[in-house]
């Protein structure tokens, strides 16, 4: 490798020009060849000394000197002279031929040595400009890891000048915390010398004059010669890549970071849209359910005032009629008269007396005002007071029918209890004919208690029944007997507070059975005292 970057070869220096010592030479054998040696070889002298026609360095000089040594070789043929009787042209010129030969055969071999110098010398530049002018820096080390050249970038990106790297060893570009390392991976690349190209994924680093450390690539091409091995390393400044992997990573984690921040700003967005389109919903359903509230209370109000102005203007007009009719009758005398429109007056106050007693009762419910005062009650004696006060309002000809079975005692609110018969058995009879009969059964068992009320009335359509127990609701066929739409929904109610049940089967034209069922226990938390 030292004599693949050694300075250029040139011909040897000589104190005279190569044309000189040349013709001084091609001179002397000329003059011998003429006056002093008498032998036909004295010819052949000229072909060594066109052999020092390599010192030349232009193909012409070669040319020229082959020249001149054929024309000393003929004139020396014809100026010499054999006994002094000169010979005849043919025969010399005959003789000299081989001669001849001969100098343009090295005059060929000279032109073909100073070719192959030439482009010896031509590679020679080529590698020298690489060398040189290379944009990596380059350098040559020995088997014994001592830095024989270095090329300029070499110089420029250590620090060091090339005098001071040649002989030294190449660990004075290492850092000192690897060249122990360093000195072990370069006996065992010794042992198993191999080309190393570029970027294998090593991280390493260099040292420069001033001490700083800067990462590089390094590239190793071995190569051997008779004086021994070496090998050429290549190292390329990796200071920018190295900056820009770092910036790369950097950028990387920022847009990682802000792609994790920007997700969860989405699933923020994403939980503020899900969650302020359920306030949305919830406000559209909490206005359609106001909106629904307040359009079913202006309903409610609308048929409140028609029905209080109809139910209590019918017994009101009933009464004043009754009451002129009275004091006729009673300037006449007639006791009979005044005792059936007594009766009228007193059967009216009634009705309204219902009607107030229902409006008030829905007024405490809606305000949650009443609550049940469990008591251990004797079922059949509390419905049989409740039959005995409904009896006298019974429509003439009608009766109830009253059958129990089981225990007596069960936990019951008597007040409510009583409001809830007294209404189904009202509306037994209203619903009934004159002359019908009502059955009551009831029954207490191990779980519950269970209350039946059976009438032979005008039974309940089909289509009214889902809407049996809503509020102010009346049967189409039954708009005609006076009533408010409030009693079951007040008995529903009553029912639900103390923990029962309340259902009906009905037929049009047929009759209806209602019944409720308590449990036997109070509900929890209430404590049933001794009645």
């Amino acid at each position: 490798m030292q004599q693949l970057f050694a300075s250029q070869a040139s011909a040897p220096r000589l104190s005279f020009p190569p044309g000189i010592i040349v013709g001084a030479l091609m001179l002397g054998i000329f003059l011998l060849d003429i006056w002093l040696v008498e032998s036909e070889n004295m010819p052949f002298l000229y072909v060594l000394a066109l052999l020092f026609g390599v010192l030349f360095q232009e193909r012409n000089d070669v040319l020229l000197a082959a020249a001149a040594a054929t024309a000393l070789t003929l004139s020396a043929a014809v100026l010499r002279q054999y006994e002094g009787i000169p010979l005849s042209l043919h025969p010399l010129l005959f003789g000299r031929t081989f001669s001849l030969v001969c100098i343009w055969a090295s005059t060929y071999l000279v032109l073909l040595i100073q070719n192959m110098r030439q482009e010896e010398s031509a590679r020679h530049e080529e590698l020298q400009a690489l060398f040189q002018h290379a944009a990596s820096a380059i350098l040559v080390v020995n088997g014994n890891g001592q830095i024989v050249k270095v090329n300029p970038t070499a110089e420029k990106l250590f620090g060091y000048s090339a005098e001071e790297l040649v002989g030294r060893p190449i660990e004075v570009l290492i850092p000192k915390r690897f060249k122990r390392v360093h000195e072990r991976h370069r006996s065992d690349y010794r042992l198993n010398p191999r080309a190393r190209p570029m970027g294998t994924g090593i991280d390493l680093y260099a040292l420069r004059k001033d001490g700083a450390e800067f990462p590089v690539e390094i590239s190793l091409s071995p190569f051997r010669l008779k004086k021994g091995w070496g090998v050429v390393a290549f190292v390329i400044d990796n200071t920018t890549r190295k900056e820009n992997e770092q910036r790369i990573v950097r950028q990387n984690q920022q847009l990682e970071q802000l792609a994790i921040e920007l997700q969860n700003l989405n699933e923020g967005l994403e939980e503020k849209i899900r969650q302020r389109t359920q306030e949305l919903e919830q406000a559209k359903n909490e206005l359609a359910t106001a909106l629904d509230a307040e359009r079913e209370v202006s309903e409610l109000k609308s048929r409140f005032i028609s029905m209080a102005s109809h139910e209590f203007r019918t017994p009101l007009s009933t009464v004043l009629s009754s009451a002129a009719l009275i004091r006729s009758y009673a300037e006449r005398g007639d006791l009979d008269n005044i005792k059936r429109h007594a009766l009228r007056i007193q059967t009216s106050v009634n009705n309204l007396n219902t009607i107030l007693t229902e409006f008030l009762s829905l007024g405490r419910l809606e305000e949650g005002k009443t609550q049940p005062q469990w008591a251990v009650t004797d079922l059949p004696a509390l419905i049989s007071e409740t039959i005995s006060e409904m009896t006298p309002l019974l429509r003439p000809g009608q009766r109830i029918d009253y059958h129990h079975e089981g225990e007596r005692d069960t936990p019951l609110d008597a007040a409510l209890f009583k409001h809830v018969l007294f209404n189904l058995l009202s509306n037994a009879s209203k619903y009934s004919p004159e002359g019908a009969c009502i059955r009551v059964y009831s029954s207490i068992d191990e779980d519950r208690a269970r209350v039946q009320v059976l009438d032979e009335g005008m039974g309940i359509p089909a289509a009214d029944q889902k809407h049996l127990f809503s509020r102010f609701f009346r049967a189409t066929n039954a708009t005609h007997v006076q009533g408010t739409g409030l009693g079951l929904y007040i008995v529903k109610r009553y029912i639900e507070l103390m923990g029962g049940e309340i259902g009906f089967q009905s037929e049009e034209g047929k009759g209806s059975e209602f019944w409720v069922c308590f449990p036997k226990e109070p509900l929890p938390g209430e404590q049933a005292e001794s009645a």
